[in-house]
């Protein structure tokens, strides 16, 4: 059964905020966020999640697309066998006065980081198919389906 997650699209000034991890072999940037657990919503998990990870709140605005990940399927990946994610991706935007900090962040999560947008191909960023829709900040399909 595939994991439901939340992952928030935090865009100011022409830069995007994404968390930085590593692992032994590489690093990779995507958006904050991460799994709903049970008996939480959507709403719920965003806000806990941008609580934990980055030290801030925000407004949980309208979903702009979801996608899956299905490890099973990717030629090469760090994702464990058999991980499959549905990812409702949603706009947010920080509330003013507060300093980014990892309370409680991931075990790989190495950083926080503000992206220019024009830059976003040059880093190891996921989803990685999604990078010209982020850059141009539309996403012209709802459901984009399994995209690495």
């Amino acid at each position: 059964m595939p994991r439901l997650a939340v992952r928030a699209i935090l865009i100011e000034n022409d830069k995007i905020l994404l968390e930085q991890f590593e692992d032994a072999n590489e690093s990779w940037y995507v958006t904050p966020g991460g799994g709903v657990d049970e008996n939480e919503t959507i709403e719920e998990a965003f806000h806990r999640e941008l609580r934990e990870e980055l030290g801030v709140q925000a407004e949980f605005g309208a979903v702009a697309f979801i996608r899956e990940i299905i490890a099973d399927r990717l030629a090469v990946t760090n994702l464990p066998p058999g991980f499959h994610q549905v990812e409702v991706f949603v706009y947010g935007r920080l509330l003013p006065g507060q300093t980014l900090r990892m309370l409680s962040p991931d075990p790989s999560q190495v950083g926080l980081v503000w992206v220019p947008l024009a830059e976003l191909h040059t880093l190891p960023f996921f989803p990685r198919d999604l990078i010209p829709e982020f850059q141009a900040r539309a996403f012209p399909r709802f459901y984009y389906g399994h995209r690495r």
